[in-house]
């Protein structure tokens, strides 16, 4: 890169390049970008940071944040740009959000924050128009960033032309927060409330640069060159560390097509973070853990020390860009008598990786991760569930998902005049077998009283005070007496879920005796499951002996090193 001749002053440039070097160019689906309107004199806006916070946690490296301090309550950290953007989401009150700038019911694109989580589960579940990645370095001496961006059209775009914008955002600003003690206390830090995600600078302008060619297989590259002000407005910036950038193209200046983060340049690949990983519809646990390639070549054949022991993920990460490796596994197979709890720790290092033919060591860079904190009930059915709604059941939905069939069985919503009322639901699937019970409040505001679950014998099973509720989903009822109300729709394919990585087959199917597993990633276990959820028959290659199951249809589970595929078989 050339060198740049720079005054003290804060200074933005623009440089058009011409080849591409890392944004992807296979379809995908959307990621998220969630705009918040918060201020630091606002009572009731920790509860906004806490459920934006909790949807950035539920969809890590999916799901990105903007806080705009602005209006009547922004009296610090307040940002130029603000007024337009309220102004262009209709904000009526405060704390307010939008999630893609997406009109989702209304008719106008602000949503209370809470709904951020349902919000964009329903954006990610949309085919992105456009693939969008970024790089950042920082010289700490000169204070000079510079970000280069990367467009590209995997199909044709929407509208005549779309709109490129690149957001600097501060984090771990420690500082005053009304309401922040009373309702968000985790994010105290001796006694001074964390702010996160504070909207500094739009490195594009009000709206962004303008990409005129947004025909299918069309490229865009842009490199800004920014230097870093000691402060803007009244927050000083003192840390580069606890900057990030995030880009975005949006259709005109609303609807946000695809967004990231930009990776900050490096010399070796590291983990960002860890988390826990299942299904909707299994008792099955894969933890997985965000790798980092900050480097301009891939990286392959990650290796990682786990709680001990040593593995070898065989999955290649591109440059300047980042991926989620599963790195454990375990499944909750037996069923206990009456309830048994489940829960495990599990300490993830990278230690080495390949890159360019060469092995390269890693040393400290170690995360855990706790999972599978899961309680699995046995009872005799039919179930009573019981909620005391508060003010607003319309944010409060429940949902029974079968684990065999991946099929909802009840998907209910709060009705306006169940305000203030404890209503009682009956929860009789047809087949005996195991459910999982979700509950989300999506105003993250709590219900007015406890949520219960009692068996056919009015046995208590569970009970928990709904204080500060936003989604329980780790609650499992083994039924084992058969109902009446079949299944209203479908939670996941089976045949095709998140994880599958490779292209696989089995044969033959029907099957008598041996089942043969096709040649791909290395097999970790193979497990043969009856439709209510148990393993019948396990192996650790590719072939599985299924002569002593009785006929009928079962799940055969196959965890590899890169993930976990999942088929149908009949035994015959």
């Amino acid at each position: 890169m050339r060198r740049l001749l720079l005054s003290a002053s804060m200074l933005l440039m623009t440089f058009a390049i011409s080849a591409q070097t890392f944004v992807s160019t296979t379809p995908g689906n959307r990621n998220v970008l969630i705009e918040e309107y918060t201020g630091v004199s606002c009572q009731y806006c920790p509860l906004g940071h806490k459920a934006t916070d909790f949807t950035l946690k539920s969809f890590p490296g999916r799901t990105f944040a903007i806080n705009i301090h602005q209006g009547v309550f922004a009296r610090q950290y307040s940002t130029q740009w603000g007024n337009a953007l309220a102004n262009q989401a209709s904000v009526q009150g405060y704390p307010s959000a939008t999630v893609n700038r997406h009109a989702f019911s209304s008719g106008t694109i602000q949503i209370d924050p809470g709904q951020s989580y349902p919000c964009a589960q329903q954006m990610m579940e949309q085919e992105a128009k456009v693939n969008v990645a970024a790089t950042m370095d920082i010289d700490p001496a000169t204070r000079l960033m510079v970000v280069k961006v990367e467009v590209y059209y995997p199909g044709n775009g929407p509208g005549a032309f779309n709109m490129l914008n690149v957001a600097l955002v501060q984090n771990n600003v420690l500082g005053n927060q009304t309401g922040g003690s009373q309702f968000y206390p985790e994010n105290m830090v001796n006694g001074q409330y964390r702010h996160m995600h504070i909207l500094r600078h739009l490195l594009t302008g009000q709206w962004g640069d303008t990409i005129h060619n947004v025909s299918a297989g069309s490229f865009f590259t842009k490199e800004y060159a920014y230097v870093v002000p000691q402060q803007i407005g009244d927050l000083a910036i003192d840390n580069m560390d606890n900057l990030s950038v995030l880009v975005f193209v949006c259709q005109d200046k609303k609807e946000v097509l695809n967004v990231c983060e930009a990776i900050r340049k490096g010399d070796k690949a590291y983990i960002a973070y860890g988390a826990e990983g299942g299904y909707e519809c299994s008792l099955d646990y894969h933890p997985y853990v965000s790798v980092v390639n900050p480097t301009d070549k891939p990286v392959s054949d990650l290796s990682f020390e786990i709680n001990g022991s040593n593995i070898v993920c065989h999955k290649t990460i591109a440059p300047y860009t980042a991926d989620t490796v599963q790195v454990a596994y375990y499944s909750i197979a037996d069923m206990p008598a009456n309830h048994q709890q489940y829960g495990e720790t599990v300490n993830v290092r990278l230690t080495g990786y390949t890159t360019n033919g060469s092995q390269v060591n890693v040393s400290d860079n170690t995360v855990s991760v706790d999972y599978a904190n899961v309680d699995v009930y046995t009872a005799e059915g039919p179930l009573s569930l019981s909620i005391k709604y508060d003010s607003y059941p319309q944010e409060v939905t429940f949902s029974l998902a079968g684990i065999a069939d991946c099929q909802y069985y009840y998907r209910v919503t709060g009705a306006e005049n169940d305000e203030g009322k404890t209503v009682n639901y009956t929860l009789s699937p047809a087949a005996a077998g195991l459910y999982r019970l979700k509950l989300v409040d999506v105003g993250a505001d709590g219900l007015n009283g406890t949520v219960t679950v009692t068996d056919a014998a009015h046995n208590t099973l569970f009970s928990r005070s709904a204080k500060d509720l936003m989604v329980w989903d780790n609650y499992y009822f083994n039924i084992t007496t058969p109902g009446t109300d079949g299944p209203i729709g479908t939670v996941v394919g089976i045949e095709e879920p998140d994880t599958q990585t490779a292209e696989w087959n089995v044969w033959p199917n029907p099957v008598s005796n041996v089942l043969h597993i096709s040649d791909g990633p290395e097999i970790r276990r193979v497990d043969v499951l009856d439709l209510s959820g148990l393993v019948q028959a396990t192996a650790t290659g590719r072939e599985v002996n299924v002569s002593a199951l009785p006929a009928g249809l079962y799940i055969l589970r196959v965890v590899t090193a890169e993930g976990v595929m999942a088929k149908k078989i009949i035994k015959q």
